[in-house]
């Protein structure tokens, strides 16, 4: 029994002598395989409470062989024309030389027009009045470097908006009407042609959101107008992308629900800024522009005349006495997420100097206005009775063929 035991005791210690040494084989590869794992859970940064957007590896790829480095910059202007086309200031040939003296000095290259006269849209119509628009004014300021975006009625209201811009720097992708409620309030998709994007095959979207809303000292119906265009916007996208929100809201202060419900949100990923509260800082909220002009008197658009009657009766008088025109911009255009950047305090009114309260904008008092050479003053003075307002967007090439993702676009 004593020699049966040993034995058994030796065969024990054979087994755990080659278990031992099997294991110690596999040691550095469990180390190395526990490595890498630590390794790639660093590899990305944690989300923001909150942040529903993808997160940001730390290490972000060089730039690809061939791709070129370059800023570019994107002006962005909205702009009421004040029913272009309907007759009631002139023949569309008078208008179209004050246009093409306000196209040459502001330069944009993605704006729009609100409150042109209802028209046929469809590409060589007689009465297309954005189709005449690049063949008659923006083709003459700059051959072939306009195009414009088909636009939509499908309210059936006596006016529309359209979008312009400039074909050398934007592709159009498509449009989709988000709400048509007294007039259409229309999301358009467009791409930044990026001198990289053969070589990187990475695109750089923008899109952008025309409003026209319902004028009047009530602020119900626009209200309901701007916070359903908000929540559909919201449906769509978990967390806003390169977008622009611009046009003639007709606010009168930041309190009304419509422009709250833009400026606001539970999730600041779909949280929108009008730059010169955020981020220039210029001005601070609660603001009564209205009831305190004086406050705001740089960034007043309504209206460039000092006269209801002159120089014609289409509009409105008092001079600058308003703000009803925006641009609003997304948290990824506020931090230049991807690519395209606001630049700070580049929200200008142009033609307003900030002392056009009560007069005209060609006034010589209570100051000459030098903002904007005399022309150009007389020209906004007679297209429109509003302020055209514009911002300058930063936008770099993509050479490392690397981006955040653009939220899926929900229907």
């Amino acid at each position: 029994m004593a020699i049966l035991r040993a034995a058994k005791r030796g065969f024990l210690f054979k087994r755990f002598i080659i278990f031992h040494a099997t294991f110690m084989k596999f040691i550095p590869t469990i180390f190395i395989f526990s490595v890498a794992i630590t390794i790639a859970s660093c590899t990305k940064t944690p989300k923001n409470a909150g942040d529903s957007s993808p997160v940001t590896p730390v290490v972000i790829p060089g730039p690809l062989p061939n791709t070129i480095d370059k800023a570019d910059t994107l002006k962005v202007m909205a702009y009421n024309v004040l029913k272009y086309g309907d007759g009631c200031q002139g023949s569309i040939d008078t208008l179209n030389k004050y246009l093409q003296t306000i196209i040459g000095y502001t330069q944009p290259d993605l704006f729009s027009f609100e409150k042109m006269a209802a028209f046929d849209p469809t590409p060589g119509a007689p009465f297309n009045l954005a189709e005449g628009i690049v063949n008659n004014v923006l083709n003459l300021v700059s051959p072939g470097k306009y195009a414009y975006v088909t636009p939509t009625n499908t309210a059936r209201a006596t006016n529309m908006n359209a979008l312009f811009y400039n074909k050398q720097k934007l592709t159009f992708v498509k449009t989709e009407t988000l709400e048509a409620n007294i007039t259409d309030f229309d999301l358009y998709k467009l791409y930044y042609n990026d001198p990289n994007i053969s070589i990187t095959h990475d695109t750089t979207f923008i899109y952008v959101v025309v409003n026209h809303t319902q004028s009047g000292s009530s602020s119900t119906s626009r209200d309901v107008q701007v916070r359903t265009e908000m929540q559909t916007l919201r449906s769509k996208f978990a967390y806003l992308p390169n977008l622009v929100n611009m046009g003639d809201f007709n606010t009168h202060n930041s309190y009304e629900a419509g422009y709250q419900s833009v400026i606001s949100a539970a999730d600041s990923t779909t949280q929108m800024s009008d730059p010169p509260f955020y981020p220039d800082k210029a001005i601070a909220y609660p603001a009564a522009w209205e009831s305190n002009t004086s406050l705001f008197a740089p960034y007043l658009t309504t209206t460039t005349r000092a006269l209801a009657t002159f120089p014609n009766s289409c509009g409105t008088g008092d001079g600058a006495k308003s703000w009803y025109d925006h641009i609003f911009i997304s948290p990824w255009l506020v931090k230049g997420s991807n690519y395209i950047q606001y630049v700070p305090n580049s929200y200008t009114t142009a033609g307003n100097d900030g002392h056009r309260t009560g007069v005209d904008i060609n006034s010589t008092t209570p100051v000459v206005n030098t903002s904007a050479p005399v022309a150009v003053l007389n020209a906004l003075f007679r297209f429109s009775d509003k302020y055209p307002i514009t911002i300058k967007l930063l936008v770099k090439a993509n050479r490392n063929a690397y981006s955040i993702a653009d939220p899926k676009e929900r229907n």
